[in-house]
Protein backbone atom coordinates (compact mmCIF):
# COMPACT_ATOMS: atom_id res chain seq x y z
CA UNK A 1 0.00 0.00 0.00
CA UNK A 2 1.31 3.47 -0.88
CA UNK A 3 2.78 5.50 1.96
CA UNK A 4 0.15 8.26 1.77
CA UNK A 5 -2.59 5.79 2.70
CA UNK A 6 -0.83 4.25 5.70
CA UNK A 7 -1.96 6.85 8.30
CA UNK A 8 -5.56 6.51 7.10
CA UNK A 9 -5.34 2.74 7.23
CA UNK A 10 -3.99 2.94 10.78
CA UNK A 11 -6.92 5.11 11.83
CA UNK A 12 -9.39 2.64 10.36
CA UNK A 13 -7.63 -0.33 11.94
CA UNK A 14 -8.17 1.35 15.30
CA UNK A 15 -11.77 2.40 14.71
CA UNK A 16 -13.46 -0.25 12.54
CA UNK A 17 -14.18 -3.91 13.12
CA UNK A 18 -12.00 -6.33 11.11
CA UNK A 19 -14.96 -7.21 8.86
CA UNK A 20 -15.67 -3.55 8.07
CA UNK A 21 -11.99 -2.91 7.42
CA UNK A 22 -11.82 -5.88 5.06
CA UNK A 23 -14.85 -4.54 3.19
CA UNK A 24 -13.18 -1.13 2.90
CA UNK A 25 -10.03 -2.68 1.48
CA UNK A 26 -12.17 -4.54 -1.05
CA UNK A 27 -13.90 -1.32 -2.09
CA UNK A 28 -10.49 0.34 -2.43
CA UNK A 29 -9.43 -2.43 -4.80
CA UNK A 30 -12.49 -2.00 -7.01
CA UNK A 31 -12.00 1.77 -7.07
CA UNK A 32 -8.43 1.18 -8.24
CA UNK A 33 -9.78 -0.88 -11.15
CA UNK A 34 -12.47 1.68 -12.02
CA UNK A 35 -10.22 4.75 -11.94
CA UNK A 36 -8.76 4.35 -15.46
CA UNK A 37 -12.15 3.42 -16.92
CA UNK A 38 -13.82 6.61 -15.67
CA UNK A 39 -10.86 8.97 -15.71
CA UNK A 40 -10.55 9.27 -11.93
CA UNK A 41 -7.36 10.21 -10.14
CA UNK A 42 -6.07 6.80 -8.98
CA UNK A 43 -4.84 7.91 -5.57
CA UNK A 44 -8.06 9.80 -4.84
CA UNK A 45 -10.12 6.79 -5.95
CA UNK A 46 -8.21 4.44 -3.66
CA UNK A 47 -8.52 6.87 -0.75
CA UNK A 48 -12.28 7.21 -1.22
CA UNK A 49 -12.68 3.45 -1.28
CA UNK A 50 -10.59 3.00 1.84
CA UNK A 51 -12.32 5.74 3.85
CA UNK A 52 -15.88 5.46 2.56
CA UNK A 53 -17.20 3.76 5.72
CA UNK A 54 -15.04 5.65 8.23
CA UNK A 55 -18.14 6.59 10.24
CA UNK A 56 -20.28 3.52 9.51
CA UNK A 57 -19.86 2.07 13.00
CA UNK A 58 -20.48 5.26 14.97
CA UNK A 59 -23.46 5.06 17.34
CA UNK A 60 -26.65 6.40 15.79
CA UNK A 61 -26.73 9.25 18.30
CA UNK A 62 -23.34 10.47 17.05
CA UNK A 63 -24.44 10.20 13.42
CA UNK A 64 -27.49 12.31 14.23
CA UNK A 65 -25.34 14.89 16.00
CA UNK A 66 -23.13 15.13 12.92
CA UNK A 67 -26.16 15.46 10.63
CA UNK A 68 -27.59 18.22 12.80
CA UNK A 69 -24.23 20.04 12.87
CA UNK A 70 -24.28 19.95 9.06
CA UNK A 71 -27.88 21.24 8.97
CA UNK A 72 -29.06 18.17 7.08
CA UNK A 73 -32.77 17.58 6.70
CA UNK A 74 -34.00 14.81 8.97
CA UNK A 75 -37.69 15.01 8.09
CA UNK A 76 -38.17 11.52 6.63
CA UNK A 77 -37.77 8.39 8.81
CA UNK A 78 -35.06 7.12 6.44
CA UNK A 79 -33.03 10.26 7.19
CA UNK A 80 -32.51 8.87 10.70
CA UNK A 81 -31.44 5.40 9.57
CA UNK A 82 -27.75 4.47 9.91
CA UNK A 83 -27.80 2.99 6.41
CA UNK A 84 -28.34 6.42 4.87
CA UNK A 85 -26.73 8.61 7.53
CA UNK A 86 -23.39 6.84 7.32
CA UNK A 87 -22.37 8.59 4.09
CA UNK A 88 -22.41 12.12 5.52
CA UNK A 89 -21.11 10.81 8.87
CA UNK A 90 -18.20 9.04 7.17
CA UNK A 91 -17.30 12.16 5.19
CA UNK A 92 -17.28 14.13 8.43
CA UNK A 93 -14.98 11.59 10.08
CA UNK A 94 -12.76 11.46 7.01
CA UNK A 95 -12.34 15.23 7.03
CA UNK A 96 -12.23 16.06 10.73
CA UNK A 97 -10.60 12.97 12.23
CA UNK A 98 -8.55 11.54 9.37
CA UNK A 99 -7.44 14.83 7.85
CA UNK A 100 -8.68 14.10 4.32
CA UNK A 101 -9.09 17.34 2.36
CA UNK A 102 -9.67 16.30 -1.28
CA UNK A 103 -13.13 17.72 -2.12
CA UNK A 104 -13.92 15.00 -4.67
CA UNK A 105 -13.10 12.26 -2.17
CA UNK A 106 -15.23 13.86 0.53
CA UNK A 107 -18.07 14.47 -1.93
CA UNK A 108 -18.14 10.86 -3.07
CA UNK A 109 -18.10 9.56 0.49
CA UNK A 110 -20.83 12.01 1.51
CA UNK A 111 -23.14 11.01 -1.33
CA UNK A 112 -22.49 7.27 -1.60
CA UNK A 113 -25.30 6.34 0.81
CA UNK A 114 -27.96 8.16 -1.26
CA UNK A 115 -29.16 10.47 1.53
CA UNK A 116 -28.18 13.71 -0.19
CA UNK A 117 -29.19 15.17 -3.52
CA UNK A 118 -28.25 18.12 -5.65
CA UNK A 119 -25.41 18.84 -8.09
CA UNK A 120 -21.99 17.34 -7.48
CA UNK A 121 -18.61 18.09 -8.99
CA UNK A 122 -18.07 14.55 -10.28
CA UNK A 123 -21.07 12.27 -10.82
CA UNK A 124 -18.68 9.60 -12.14
CA UNK A 125 -16.70 9.61 -8.89
CA UNK A 126 -19.86 9.33 -6.78
CA UNK A 127 -21.24 6.51 -8.88
CA UNK A 128 -17.94 4.63 -8.96
CA UNK A 129 -17.89 4.59 -5.16
CA UNK A 130 -21.46 3.28 -5.13
CA UNK A 131 -20.51 0.61 -7.67
CA UNK A 132 -17.42 -0.40 -5.73
CA UNK A 133 -19.36 -0.59 -2.47
CA UNK A 134 -21.59 -3.34 -3.90
CA UNK A 135 -19.21 -5.05 -6.32
CA UNK A 136 -16.30 -5.63 -3.93
CA UNK A 137 -15.36 -9.32 -3.64
CA UNK A 138 -16.84 -9.81 -0.16
CA UNK A 139 -20.37 -9.17 -1.40
CA UNK A 140 -22.24 -12.33 -2.39
CA UNK A 141 -25.05 -10.76 -4.43
CA UNK A 142 -24.20 -12.69 -7.59
CA UNK A 143 -27.38 -11.89 -9.52
CA UNK A 144 -26.77 -8.17 -9.05
CA UNK A 145 -23.11 -8.53 -10.01
CA UNK A 146 -23.93 -10.47 -13.17
CA UNK A 147 -26.38 -7.76 -14.22
CA UNK A 148 -24.35 -4.74 -13.20
CA UNK A 149 -20.64 -5.57 -13.42
CA UNK A 150 -20.47 -5.77 -17.27
CA UNK A 151 -22.02 -2.30 -17.48
CA UNK A 152 -19.77 -0.87 -14.77
CA UNK A 153 -16.54 -2.29 -16.17
CA UNK A 154 -17.66 -1.45 -19.70
CA UNK A 155 -17.75 2.25 -18.82
CA UNK A 156 -21.50 2.52 -19.38
CA UNK A 157 -22.11 4.90 -16.49
CA UNK A 158 -25.78 5.77 -16.95
CA UNK A 159 -26.88 2.20 -17.68
CA UNK A 160 -24.87 0.87 -14.76
CA UNK A 161 -26.29 3.51 -12.42
CA UNK A 162 -29.84 2.60 -13.38
CA UNK A 163 -29.21 -1.15 -13.11
CA UNK A 164 -27.68 -0.80 -9.67
CA UNK A 165 -30.34 1.49 -8.23
CA UNK A 166 -33.20 -0.42 -9.83
CA UNK A 167 -31.88 -3.53 -8.06
CA UNK A 168 -31.12 -1.85 -4.75
CA UNK A 169 -34.53 -0.34 -3.96
CA UNK A 170 -36.52 -3.60 -4.09
CA UNK A 171 -33.64 -5.46 -2.44
CA UNK A 172 -33.77 -3.16 0.58
CA UNK A 173 -37.54 -3.43 0.77
CA UNK A 174 -37.26 -7.21 0.58
CA UNK A 175 -35.04 -7.32 3.66
CA UNK A 176 -37.28 -4.94 5.60
CA UNK A 177 -35.30 -1.72 5.15
CA UNK A 178 -37.21 1.45 4.39
CA UNK A 179 -36.00 2.86 1.08
CA UNK A 180 -34.85 6.45 1.09
CA UNK A 181 -37.12 8.67 -1.03
CA UNK A 182 -34.01 9.93 -2.81
CA UNK A 183 -33.32 6.40 -4.04
CA UNK A 184 -36.87 5.95 -5.29
CA UNK A 185 -36.78 9.26 -7.17
CA UNK A 186 -33.39 8.42 -8.59
CA UNK A 187 -34.66 5.24 -10.25
CA UNK A 188 -37.19 7.31 -12.18
CA UNK A 189 -34.69 10.04 -13.00
CA UNK A 190 -32.18 7.56 -14.35
CA UNK A 191 -34.83 5.80 -16.42
CA UNK A 192 -35.85 9.11 -17.97
CA UNK A 193 -32.21 10.01 -18.59
CA UNK A 194 -31.61 6.75 -20.47
CA UNK A 195 -34.72 7.29 -22.56
CA UNK A 196 -33.65 10.75 -23.67
CA UNK A 197 -30.08 11.67 -22.73
CA UNK A 198 -29.73 15.43 -23.01
CA UNK A 199 -26.03 15.90 -22.46
CA UNK A 200 -26.41 16.80 -18.81
CA UNK A 201 -24.50 14.87 -16.15
CA UNK A 202 -25.90 11.53 -14.99
CA UNK A 203 -28.20 12.14 -12.01
CA UNK A 204 -26.84 11.21 -8.62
Amino acid sequence: MEAALIPHLTYLENNLTPARLQHSLGVMGVMDALAPIYGLDPQAARLAGLAHDAGKELPLAQMLEIAESLDLSLNHPADRDELFLHGPASAYVAQHRMGITDPLVLEAIRHHSYMLEGPVQSPAFVWCLRFADLLEPGRDWEAMKQRTAPLVYGGRLAEASYALTDWLVPFLEGVGVLSHPRQVRLVGQLKEYLASPDGKPVPV
